[in-house]
């Protein structure tokens, strides 16, 4: 059953924005990189939260209470979102939309858990985000390491008598990536194997592969050392189909894999913007002269998701928003339904492919992704 995200509901005479932090009927905070060099991705999160606010006062509010927003900078810093989640409890936040990099937004959240705080992250991609059990946090973009679930997918409908390769580089961020992979592969790759990152010589790695008649390889790595054992694979005479993380989705890879890297298929989070849905509310906030890239969408949808629960919850429930949020049930918004998972993890694997041809990667359509 969808559940109406109903809340887009008075009218503000300050026009539902505020950068201090006295007491608002509502409040909803932002933390996020204002200055610094991930400013501009700051600055989109919070326009896109101004709109959707704007959006929410022009139709009555929330529960006949305006909203106000309090922002405050984190710079991407742990010590300054810790600092960040402090000021917007004292300005009596009933949510906090951010961060933008996944370790200060864990920061921020731990400090918001104890004032009973939820957070909704239109960014953070670690899984560490969510996998911290804390009770307070939701987040509306994929998690980094579901690529690997997600090419698992594809992998099992396409080569089901596939002879899988499953490699990563051994920091712990890629094998994150590579144990999601193996955990919705389930029947088992033919060779599993970590390597040493900027190795300059995969020649017993290669072996393996050659020993193991290797024909499907999924590789979680920098893009550089992707590429290298791409171009090594290609000229020991290794016919590969070949499957990576968005890692793999830079310059680099092309650079070190040279013409053995064609065809090459990478995720990357699904953009927004590619449904006519999210087509439509990017027009509409360009009409408005807002932004509509980076996470200026996901942070509009975010503040849709509190609205949806303060409807159901009341503005001010604080944890039970997240818990009514958590049940699986699908939310509405402007950029489609919306469904969390028990953690605060979004139910479906929100990605799209792009494949390498001739040194640029292109996206593959939605029909036969």
């Amino acid at each position: 059953m969808i559940r109406l995200g109903a809340a887009l509901v008075a009218l503000c005479a300050f026009n539902g924005f505020a950068t201090g932090f006295a007491r608002a009927d509502v409040v909803i905070g932002v933390e996020a990189p204002l200055s610094g060099q991930y400013q501009v991705f700051g600055q989109q999160m919070l326009s896109g939260v101004k709109t959707a606010v704007d959006a929410l006062n022009a139709k009555g509010g929330i529960g006949g209470e305006t909203v106000t927003i309090s922002s405050v900078d984190d710079i991407c810093d742990s010590a300054k979102a810790e600092d960040a989640a402090n000021k917007l409890i004292a300005a009596h936040a009933d949510v906090v939309v951010g961060g933008f990099c996944s370790n200060p937004a864990l920061a921020a959240a731990r400090v918001l858990e104890k004032a009973n705080v939820p957070m909704i992250s239109p960014a953070a991609m670690l899984g560490s985000f969510t996998e911290s059990g804390l009770a307070n946090v939701l987040r509306v973009v994929p998690r980094l390491d579901m690529q690997g679930a997600f090419a698992a997918k594809r992998v099992l409908a396409k080569r089901p008598n596939a002879k899988l390769a499953l490699l990563d580089d051994g920091t712990a961020v890629m094998k994150s990536v590579t144990q999601s992979f193996a955990a919705a592969y389930a029947k088992g790759a033919t060779l599993v194997a970590s390597f040493t990152p900027d190795t300059k010589d995969y020649s017993d790695l290669i072996g393996k592969m050659k020993t193991a008649e290797i024909d499907t390889l999924y590789i979680a790595a920098s893009a550089t050392d992707a590429g290298r054992i791409t171009a090594q694979a290609g000229a020991a005479g290794l016919a590969l189909r070949r499957y990576g993380p968005d890692a793999l989705l830079a310059d680099e890879f092309w650079q070190a894999s040279g013409a053995a890297g064609e065809g090459t298929l990478v995720s990357f989070p699904a953009d927004p913007q590619s449904t006519p849905q999210g087509r439509d509310l990017a027009a509409e906030l360009k009409s408005l002269n807002a932004q509509t890239d980076g996470p200026a969408l996901p942070a509009y949808q975010a503040v849709e998701v509190y609205a949806a629960a303060a409807a159901a919850k009341g503005p001010h429930a604080g944890l039970a928003l997240v818990q009514w949020a958590r049940s699986g049930d699908a939310i509405s918004t402007r950029l489609g339904p919306i469904a969390f998972d028990a953690k605060g993890d979004l139910s479906d694997l929100r990605y799209s492919w792009f494949s390498w041809n001739n040194g640029q990667y292109q996206t593959i359509a939605p029909e036969v992704q």
